[in-house]
C-alpha cells in the first residue's frame, strides 16, 4: 500500500525568477512551456475541509491548504490549467487523488476556465534550446550572470514579479 502522504528524497530546491522552485523537475516544467504558456507559480492556494474536500472562504483550525504548483494559460488558445508536478513514482497516491478532487472542487466553485492537470516528470520533454536554457538556469550562481539571463529571459515569463494585466489574463483570460 502507499503511503498516503508524498515523501521526497534528495531534492534540490532552486530559485530562479524571482520564486521558488521546490526541485528541478519544477524548473524543467517552467522551461518547458514558458514560450506558449503564461504562468504563475505557487499562485493559488486553496483552503478546504478535509472531510468533505470542499473549499472554503474562511479558514478554520481544522482546515487544510493545497497550493497547486502552477497556473498556465496558453498565449494563443487562452486554455488555462491548474498543474501539479509530480514524479511518476507518485501517480498512484492517495494524496495525489485528493489533491485532484480538491482542486476541481475550487475551480468548479469559482466558476474559473481552468483545467486540474498532473503532470509526471517523464512528460516533461525539452527541445535542444529549452535543454540549453535549463542548463544554463541551473548553473547560474553569481548574481550578476543571473540578472543578465533573468533580463532576457523575463520577458518571456510571467512568473514572480508579474504585473497585474499578466495576473489578469492567466487567471481570467482577460487580455
Amino acid at each position: 500500500m502507499k503511503p498516503s502522504t508524498f515523501h521526497y528524497q534528495n531534492v534540490q530546491k532552486v530559485s530562479r525568477w524571482g520564486c521558488n522552485f521546490d526541485s528541478l523537475t519544477e524548473l524543467r516544467f517552467a522551461v518547458s512551456v514558458m514560450e506558449e504558456y503564461a504562468l504563475l507559480r505557487n499562485w493559488v492556494s486553496i483552503y478546504y475541509h478535509p472531510g468533505t474536500l470542499q473549499p472554503t472562504s474562511y479558514i478554520r483550525r481544522c482546515h487544510r491548504r493545497y497550493t497547486p504548483d502552477f497556473l498556465i494559460r496558453h498565449r494563443e488558445t487562452g486554455k488555462a490549467f491548474l498543474v501539479e508536478i509530480k514524479p511518476r513514482a507518485f501517480e498512484h497516491y492517495p494524496q495525489l487523488l485528493l489533491r485532484k478532487e480538491v482542486a476541481q472542487n475550487y475551480i468548479h466553485l469559482k466558476n474559473y476556465d481552468w483545467t486540474f492537470k498532473v503532470v509526471f516528470d517523464d512528460e516533461i520533454i525539452l527541445t535542444a534550446e529549452q535543454c540549453e536554457a535549463f542548463e544554463d538556469c541551473r548553473k547560474l550562481k553569481p548574481k550578476s550572470i543571473q540578472d543578465l539571463w533573468l533580463k532576457e529571459y523575463s520577458k518571456r515569463l510571467l512568473i514572480g514579479s508579474s504585473t497585474n494585466k499578466q495576473i489578469e489574463f492567466v487567471m481570467f483570460g482577460k487580455k
